[in-house]
């Protein structure tokens, strides 16, 4: 299948240009959205393109089913209690890990997180048929930002960008992530894929943006549970401090989850495109 979204981000991405701000959220139907990004109609393959592109981001309601999520949310918190935090390259074999990222071991990161992350990749066991879920909605999230359904699925290490999936908690207790964009050369948007709601597993925080005047725009006010997020990957994104007030329990499930997919390059490039802190 011919892509067409590539001629059009061809036109107009220029380093200069990059969205950092957020322009406005659109929310739409995620099967509507698939619908419509794989029929490629010459003004909508226009209009996403140019929106994305001048920092609008979508919230695509219904992506996944909500009990795969809180299945998923059981599932990992089970793995972290099971096995141990550990860390490892992304290197011809590495394996599925986990890793509990407190204040002191996220000075050794680029930008400041707090959390514990579980990583996925396809090349493992798949015990919870992870890649067969996602796969479909990443596909579309690649499809347009120029590149094939399945780019990268078989992919190692070796060959360079591999797919990998992150399900993460940020703790009650000042779980976060700091201002940041994203790596855009091995996929264009970034994907927030929702598995916890403000107002029922945590009071404050979460996802937000920035506009073009400074201000925050709140996008996790709006997010149910299986939605899924997207936007330009160089706009200015963080994860707000979750009900900072309370204490840490690293053993709980409380707090906010999410799904992110990342299409990244493995360590066994030289000169790796990374994600980079942003100050608002």
């Amino acid at each position: 299948m011919e892509n067409e979204y590539l001629k059009i981000w061809k036109a107009l991405e220029n380093p200069e240009t990059q969205p950092r701000r957020a322009r406005g959220i659109i929310e739409v139907d995620y099967a509507e959205f698939e619908r419509k990004v794989l029929e490629q109609d010459p003004n909508f393959v226009k209009s996403l393109v140019e929106s994305l592109y001048s920092g609008d981001a979508y919230l695509l309601r219904e992506a996944f089913p909500k009990k795969f999520m809180m299945d998923l949310r059981e599932w990992v918190h089970r793995y972290w209690n099971t096995t141990p935090s550990s860390f490892h390259k992304m290197i011809e074999g590495c394996p599925n890990f986990h890793r509990l990222i407190d204040e002191q071991l996220s000075k050794n990161y680029s930008f400041r997180n707090v959390r514990r992350s579980a990583y996925f990749f396809p090349w493992n066991h798949d015990p919870l048929n992870l890649y067969g879920t996602i796969g479909e909605r990443w596909g579309i999230c690649k499809f347009l930002g120029g590149f094939a359904l399945d780019e990268y699925q078989r992919n190692t290490p070796k060959d360079g960008v591999v797919d990998r999936a992150q399900v993460a908690l940020y703790p009650l207790g000042g779980g976060c992530s700091e201002p940041h964009s994203d790596p855009y050369l091995n996929q264009r948007v970034l994907i927030s894929c929702y598995m916890s709601k403000r107002g029922q597993d945590y009071k404050v925080g979460g996802f937000q943006l920035t506009d073009k005047a400074g201000e925050i725009v709140d996008f996790e006010s709006r997010v149910n549970i299986g939605d899924m997020g997207i936007a330009y990957a160089t706009v200015l994104h963080e994860v707000a401090p979750v009900d900072p007030h309370e204490k840490i329990n690293w053993n709980s499930n409380e707090g906010r989850w999410f799904l992110g997919l990342y299409s990244v390059d493995s360590d066994m490039v030289k000169n790796r495109h990374t994600g980079y802190a942003v100050k608002a």
